[in-house]
């Protein structure tokens, strides 16, 4: 699956073919295209794993909160922090694949189709670079919530408490309910994002028109970022509630069977109202931890630019 997904991307890479890095890529065979590729686009790499590793290790605890209030064990507030070293284990590289391929989807597909619309661009590049992080992403999301649900101690024994109740196949349980949540929270979160930020520069390039010199385009400062990503975030986050607690009873063995026949057993054991459980911290947890993202991406993206 992720071989397909890194296929797609070195079928866009022609597009990037603007430095010399990517032109002489292209006489290579794939692996040193790809390399070359993620070269040539290291410094949004860079910005996606700081920003990711930053915005989780400040929002964990609500993380926690939310994954407990889902599965019915209450406000229990020890242990915030347990897991936190596998989440960051899965969820960096998976920053880095996910918003780093985004940018370079969103590139070669501004190359190569020049004429396609920026919402429909964005959507296309948020897909591509959420399935393309997905499959790093999911042992460590289901060792995480087993963790954060108690039903563990620590990463040693969920691994080994995994291994021996499913196999190494338990380490992607839940698998198809992280994508069925991410793919759709991804694609409302960089669209909105790219649409606020897109009008928000056209207005601020406006007003500062006349106090410019040069060609220099309006930039967003720490605090705009801050904002615009919260609420791209806190919208997506609102929005996807249900399909993030079909994905953790999933993830955390508490129903068995498909994405619909986990969803059904919700519904008909829980009733409809489970469906928006852990919703209040799940929107704190995103919409916070989102600006932080925001922030910290688009500064550390412009600092390694500047090198």
């Amino acid at each position: 699956f992720l071989l397909r997904s890194l296929l797609l991307l070195l079928l866009l890479a022609p597009g990037l073919a603007a430095t010399p890095v990517a032109s002489s890529a292209k006489q290579g065979n794939p692996l040193t295209r790809f390399t070359s590729l993620l070269s040539s686009n290291r410094h949004h790499l860079c910005a996606a794993a700081s920003a990711r590793a930053t915005s989780i290790a400040a929002m964990y605890p609500v993380d926690t909160v939310k994954t407990r209030m889902q599965l019915g064990k209450g406000l229990k507030l020890s242990g915030l922090f347990a897991g936190l070293g596998s989440s960051l284990a899965g969820q960096v590289p998976y920053g880095v694949l996910t918003f780093g391929s985004y940018e370079i989807y969103t590139q070669a597909l501004a190359d190569r189709l020049p004429n396609l619309p920026i919402l429909p661009r964005a959507m296309i590049a948020a897909v591509m670079g959420d399935l393309t992080g997905s499959f790093w992403l999911c042992p460590s999301e289901v060792l995480k919530q087993n963790i954060q649900s108690g039903t563990y101690a620590n990463v040693g024994s969920g691994v080994r408490g995994i291994v021996s109740s499913s196999g190494l196949g338990g380490f992607y349980r839940g698998y198809w309910g992280g994508v069925a949540r991410d793919v759709p929270f991804r694609v409302g979160q960089m669209c909105s994002y790219e649409f606020v930020k897109s009008r928000y520069l056209r207005r601020k390039s406006g007003l500062s028109a006349g106090r410019r010199t040069g060609d220099a385009r309006p930039e967003l400062s720490n605090a705009e970022a801050a904002c615009l990503g919260a609420f791209a975030g806190s919208f997506s986050a609102l929005a996807t509630t249900p399909l993030d607690k079909v994905k953790t009873c999933m993830m955390t063995a508490q129903y068995e069977g498909t994405f619909w026949a986990v969803a059904e057993k919700i519904l008909k054991k829980e009733g409809p109202g489970a469906f928006m459980q852990g919703a209040v911290p799940r929107v704190g947890l995103i919409g916070p931890s989102v600006a932080i993202f925001f922030v910290v991406y688009e500064r550390t993206k412009r600092l390694v630019l500047e090198w």
